[in-house]
Parts: structure tokens; C-alpha cells; sequence
């Protein structure tokens, strides 16, 4: 199982989001090690008024008997020593336990203090010592280790104190994920290797006069890739974050496009990138020609990296910011507010695990404070409990477990995993994080082959993972291109992403995939028990592959037939008053085609009975 699973994302650009042994045992261990306050806040989304109580372990290898946290709720930086705090407030920490880690074979002692409960508006800050009241004097900083396997010297922690909840829209939200340069200008033809890594034409002129298409589709939500002035066709570098990029438009294309896709029932959100700019934008140059300059702490200068400075993943390009920095965190929260101010409902905040959560924290208070019901939603190619986190700084994430999930199960001619495995993980993942925080889903993107591909091209396999991301995942995400059968000619190289190849149009889409995606599209917003309604399984064999599963929600009940095998199967179906889209009534034992799913429509209220195979 192991071997099969390590390849569901491994076509990603940040590899797996699973880890191999070697590195998952690494990252443990380290995790062990040092300071860690992990973020653990309870409550994990402070109210008004509400007392704050944080959690910090310290490794075996320190012999530290004091804990202090230096706070400030004045916009200013936490500063303090051996106990004394030098800017804001000393809070000290209290021993409260011990645990056992066995990668480390040794106990990690536990610590907790209280931060006492501030006004709404207060963004609250923090960095934790860790020191002795002995000989020779010791000072150690907790320390968080990054996605990128960086690690800070003294990590700065915070919230914001608000009641700010998720946007109601975004819960029935059906998004379409349009990659600007490949929606229009050319098409119907696959890109050349040597033509994928430069700009093919695609604009949002072209986007403009293909909104009809989405909105037909069924999706309220447009999600465009980064249209800021760039340096590549990606547009995932930024030079310019206050105006769109020549080759994509003008900012009056971006603005029409607003109120075209509004006047369509479409709500737009941009992709911002907050981590790293481009080599050109201007502060970046300015920083790197004058060590002197006012610039130079918004980017992290360190003979250390490879280039000279730290980077997004050690693309040389992609210099990374330094969003702690008060100067920082203001350019990026002001330049968001002002395209939310000209139009865009959100943003699909790109590895949104780079910057900190304290800046998360900073830049949702400063985005509602100018669109109060704008979505805010994270790329953090993370799963469970990492996700925890980002509540109450972002709306939600995008859900890669149940992008892996759906390609171990669908893609594969041997499913990775068993549909015990996928149900329980999927009823698991809604109940961790709660209803508070909007995980949308998706079974494909710009930055891992196409499921088409992965799925050998057997349309089959596509209209099932359809099936499961519209009816059991959060808010579904299309990529354009999938609802009419777009795929790629050869598997993605070394930064060569082969999903990113000319939209389809005219007599080259397929129309009898793109009917079953505009059905699928309607069904979702029209039942409310698959956008937020309970899941429950009725019938699940492994053995067969086939399952049973309903959502409801009050009076609104479906059940959707699974088939996972290459055969036809029969299942008999629970007592209850079931019909077909047709109204026809459906009783006993239906056959289920190969590869499929099946929806059915239950008009009793009675709880169904347990089905026989």
C-alpha cells in the first residue's frame, strides 16, 4: 500500500504531500527538538474579551527552567530577555506536564501560560524564551520549521482578536480555476516543450468573452491564475502588485471583467502571492544593489543560501519576503484591499504556509475591514492537524487530502486505497477542523498532471472522481478544461508542468462530458445536503468495490451507488422511497455499470435501512 500511495501526488510541484519515511522520520524527530510552541492556541480563534491560553513543549536536549512570553498589542514587536520584557509585556510559563516521544526516545516537558483577553481589533504578538535561573546563563527562542524545511531564528507568533466569521456564499460556492495565459489565444492544439514555459496569448479579454461558458457550467465562483505585472507566463512572480501585466491586459480589462462576471453570477477571486515576488520587482533591486537600503530587511539577505538570500524553494527567481516586517506586511495588506476595493470578492492565496500565521492574522482583519464577505482561501499542501492553524486567519484551505484521496481510488487501474479507507478519511477530514473552516476540493491543478492523464485517459475514471468531488468534498474546484475532457500529451518534467496546455473549444470539446459536469454543477447547488449536509454510509464491501453513501440535510436526501470495479454489479438498495431524476420509483436490486456512480433521490424522511449485497 505504502509503494502505491507514495505515487498519488508525487507529480505535484511540491512533491507528495505526503513525505517519504526517511524525511517524515526526520521531520519528527526535529519537531522534538528545541522550543515548539506550534502555534497552540485555546481558544483557537480568540473573541473579544476571551483569555488565550498557549501550549509550548521543550525538547530533551535543553536544560532551560524558564519560560517567558514577551506580548504587545500595540502594533509593536514583542523584545525582552531572561525574563524581562524590553518592548510590551513579560507573561512567564508554567511546567504542566511531561510526554513521552518515542522517535526521540525521551520526554518533551510541556509548558503553559495565559495571555489575558483584549478588544476586538487587537492584533496580539508574541515570542517565547526559553532560559535558565542558573549558571552559565542560556537564552534559546522557540522556533517553528517551515514547509521548506527553513527554520527561523526567533519566531514571532500572534492573532487577531475579532468575531469575523466565514462568507455564507462561499459555502455553496462551485469555483472554476481559469490559468489565464491558456484559456484563450491559442487552442485546441497541445503546446510544444519548448513552447510551455513562455506566454501563449491567453488575456482577460479572452477570459471576458468566455464567461458565458463558465456561468452555463453551473459555477458561481471564477477563480483566475496571477494577473499582476510578471516575469513569466505563470504569472507566480510578481513584479507589480498594483497593476495588471501588459500581456494578460490592461487594468481596465480586469475591472470589465469584474462587472462582467458579477452581471454573470460570478463571483471573482484573484490568486495573490504573498511569500515571494519576482527579481525585478522594484524593492527586491533596490535591496540587492545597497545593503544600506530601506528594503533590505523585506527580503532575508544570508550567506547561508545558496543565492545569497532566501528564495521559494530555491528558485533563484522567486526571492521571498519577509512578511513579519511591519513595512511588509503593510504594502501586502494594502495592495490586497486595493483590488478588493475595485471588484475582486477573495483570493486563492498561493503556499500560503510560507508567510506566518500572525500575517495571516493581520491580513484577513485588514481584507474584511474593506469587503467584509470577501473569501479568503490558503494553498497549504497539508492535511489534518497542520491545518488547525490556519483557523481564524484564513477562511479555509484547499483540500490535497481529498485530491490524493480521489486519485488513489480513481486514477489507478488498482485502487491505492479501499473505499473504507477513503470514506473514513473523508467523514475524519470534515469533522477535525469543523464548519468553521471551508476546505474546498479539487481532483487536479496547475501544478500536477491533469486526472485525465493520470487515469490513463479513461473517461470513466474522470466521471467517477467528478461524481465523488461534487457530491462528498467541500466547495468542488474545477480547472478549466476538465468539464470537456482536456488532457496533456506526455507526463509533466522538472518544473514542466504539462497541465497547463491550450483550452479546448468549439467542436473539440466533449459534449458528453461537459452535459455530465453541468449536471453535476446544478445538482450540487441545488441540494443543500451536498454542500453542507450530514454523510453516512448505508452499504460498503471492499471485496466488491461497491458503496452506498447519503447526505442530508433536513428533508433533502440523496444517495450516491459507487461502483469501483471493472464488472457490473447488482446492489440492493435500502427500503425507502427512492426515485431516479425522472421521479420513476426505484425499489429492490439495481445493476451498477463498471466504474461508476450513481445518484438517487430519497422522498421518505424514514432513516434507511441497512442494505444486503
Amino acid at each position: 500500500m505504502m509503494a502505491v500511495a507514495a505515487t498519488a501526488l508525487a507529480d505535484f510541484v511540491f512533491g507528495g504531500i505526503e513525505q517519504d519515511d526517511p524525511q517524515l522520520l526526520e521531520t519528527e524527530r526535529a519537531s522534538s527538538t528545541g522550543i515548539r510552541h506550534r502555534h497552540a492556541l485555546q481558544p483557537a480563534d480568540p473573541r473579544p474579551h476571551q483569555p488565550v491560553r498557549i501550549t509550548v513543549q521543550v525538547g530533551p536536549e535543553l536544560a532551560v527552567d524558564r519560560l517567558t512570553a514577551y506580548v504587545t498589542w500595540d502594533g509593536s514587536r514583542p523584545a525582552g530577555s531572561q525574563g524581562v520584557a524590553v518592548q510590551g509585556r513579560a507573561v512567564q510559563l508554567l511546567p504542566c506536564g511531561v510526554r513521552w516521544e518515542p522517535l526521540v526516545w525521551d520526554y518533551v516537558r510541556l509548558w503553559e501560560g495565559e495571555l489575558p483577553g483584549q478588544p476586538a481589533g487587537t492584533l496580539v504578538q508574541y515570542c517565547i524564551e526559553g532560559w535558565r535561573s542558573f549558571e552559565p546563563p542560556c537564552s534559546v527562542w522557540s522556533t517553528e520549521q517551515k514547509l521548506d524545511r527553513t527554520v527561523q531564528e526567533q519566531t514571532l507568533y500572534g492573532y487577531h482578536v475579532d468575531e469575523l466569521a466565514i462568507p455564507e456564499w462561499a459555502r455553496a460556492a462551485v469555483v472554476y480555476h481559469v490559468f489565464v495565459d491558456r484559456f484563450s489565444g491559442v487552442q485546441n492544439r497541445w503546446l510544444e516543450v519548448e513552447e510551455l514555459e513562455h506566454f501563449a496569448g491567453g488575456t482577460l479579454r479572452g477570459v471576458i468573452d468566455r464567461l458565458g461558458h463558465i456561468a452555463e457550467l453551473g459555477c458561481n465562483v471564477l477563480w483566475l491564475s496571477p494577473v499582476f505585472v510578471t516575469e513569466s507566463y505563470h504569472g507566480y512572480d510578481t513584479t507589480d502588485y498594483r497593476h495588471v501585466d501588459p500581456r494578460f491586459g490592461s487594468d481596465a480589462d480586469l475591472l470589465e471583467l469584474f462587472a462582467q462576471a458579477h452581471a454573470h453570477g460570478l463571483r471573482v477571486l484573484l490568486d495573490f502571492v504573498a511569500n515571494h515576488t519576482s527579481v525585478a520587482f522594484a524593492p527586491f533591486v533596490a535591496a540587492r544593489n545597497d545593503p544600506a537600503s530601506e528594503f533590505r530587511n523585506w527580503f532575508h539577505f544570508q550567506e547561508e543560501s545558496r543565492h545569497g538570500y532566501r528564495c521559494f524553494f530555491e528558485v533563484a527567481s522567486m526571492p521571498q519576503l519577509d512578511t513579519d516586517a511591519p513595512a511588509v506586511r503593510d504594502f501586502l495588506c494594502k495592495s490586497a484591499q486595493h483590488w478588493l476595493l475595485a471588484g475582486a470578492d477573495g483570493f486563492r492565496l498561493d503556499y500560503a504556509a510560507g508567510p506566518s500565521p500572525l500575517f495571516w492574522s493581520a491580513f484577513r482583519a485588514a481584507c474584511r475591514a474593506v469587503r467584509p464577505d470577501c473569501w479568503l482561501v490558503g494553498e497549504v499542501t497539508r492535511a489534518g492537524d497542520a491545518l488547525r492553524v490556519y483557523q481564524g486567519r484564513l477562511d479555509g484551505c484547499l483540500d490535497f487530502a481529498f485530491c490524493r484521496a480521489v486519485r488513489l481510488l480513481c486514477a489507478l487501474p488498482v485502487p491505492g486505497l479501499s473505499l473504507s479507507q477513503f470514506a473514513n478519511q473523508i467523514q475524519a477530514n470534515r469533522a477535525a477542523l469543523g464548519e468553521d473552516f471551508v476546505q474546498p476540493a479539487f481532483i487536479d491543478n496547475h501544478d500536477m498532471n491533469r486526472f485525465l492523464w493520470a487515469a490513463g485517459n479513461d473517461l470513466r475514471r474522470l466521471r467517477l472522481a467528478l461524481a465523488l468531488l461534487f457530491g462528498l468534498g467541500g466547495p468542488p474546484c474545477l480547472y478549466y478544461g476538465t468539464e470537456v475532457g482536456l488532457g496533456q500529451p506526455r507526463a509533466k518534467g522538472p518544473w514542466r508542468e504539462e497541465a497547463r496546455h491550450p483550452m479546448l473549444w468549439g467542436e473539440a470539446q466533449d459534449a458528453t462530458l461537459l452535459a455530465y459536469t453541468r449536471w453535476l454543477t446544478k445538482l450540487r447547488r441545488n441540494h443543500p445536503a451536498l454542500q453542507e449536509g450530514a454523510m453516512a454510509t448505508l452499504y460498503l464491501d471492499d471485496v466488491r468495490g461497491l458503496w452506498l453513501v447519503e447526505r442530508s440535510l433536513a428533508t433533502d436526501r440523496l444517495w450516491l451507488a459507487v461502483n469501483l470495479s471493472a464488472e457490473a454489479q447488482p446492489l440492493e438498495l435500502p427500503t425507502g422511497e427512492v426515485v431516479d431524476w425522472e421521479g420513476t420509483p426505484i425499489a429492490g436490486t439495481v445493476t451498477l455499470a463498471p466504474v461508476s456512480a450513481t445518484w438517487y433521490r430519497v422522498a421518505s424522511r424514514a432513516p434507511a435501512q441497512t442494505p444486503s449485497g
